[in-house]
Order: C-alpha cells, then sequence, then structure tokens
C-alpha cells in the first residue's frame, strides 16, 4: 500500500458494488470519453486516494458513497473533456492557417 493510496476499501463487496453501479452509469452517458472499464478503473483509484472521504460516505450509507463518487468523477472527466474542447487539432490549426483565420 502506497502512502497516498488505501487500496483496504476497495476489498469491501458493498464499495465493489458502488464503483460497479458508477461504472454503468457513466460508461452509459459519457460512453464517447469514458468506457465502462475506465471508469471502473477512475473510480477505484478516486476510492482508494481519497479513502478517508470514502469512508465517511460509506458509513453514512451506500447512496451517499454513490452520489460523492459520481460527484468525483464528474468533476474530473468534465474539467477534462473542457481542457481539451478548447484544443484545436493539428488539422484545424492547418486549415484555420490557410484561411488567414489564425
Amino acid at each position: 500500500m502506497s502512502a497516498s493510496h488505501d487500496w483496504t476499501l476497495l476489498d469491501d463487496p458493498q464499495v465493489q458494488r458502488v464503483i460497479d453501479v458508477v461504472a454503468r452509469k457513466f460508461g452509459t452517458e459519457y460512453g464517447l470519453a469514458l468506457e465502462r472499464d475506465d471508469a471502473r478503473q477512475e473510480a477505484a483509484l478516486v476510492v482508494a486516494e481519497k479513502a478517508i472521504e470514502a469512508r465517511e460516505m460509506l458509513a453514512a450509507g451506500p447512496g451517499l458513497l454513490h452520489r460523492w463518487l459520481c460527484q468525483q468523477l464528474r468533476n474530473a472527466w468534465l474539467t477534462d473533456l473542457r481542457h481539451q474542447s478548447r484544443h484545436l487539432s493539428y488539422e484545424a490549426a492547418l486549415n484555420g492557417a490557410e484561411k488567414g483565420l489564425l
């Protein structure tokens, strides 16, 4: 176990169920940007990185853990997608330069 990650919480079957539900949800909602398996890995990383918070959420109930985990992933992925959408592809930049737009 690394100093910054606590992987033991991932052994809890209740946590695994929540991660699976969240991964399914994100795989459906953001399927073009985040596949279900990737969402599952990201959710597991969030739980391990923020294990203290995750344990507090789980203690309050699996529904709260689900909501918290969805918020964590949504914040991370939507922020990342917003940053990506601001970047021009090479082809778009080249095309814009040829037309004198850049």
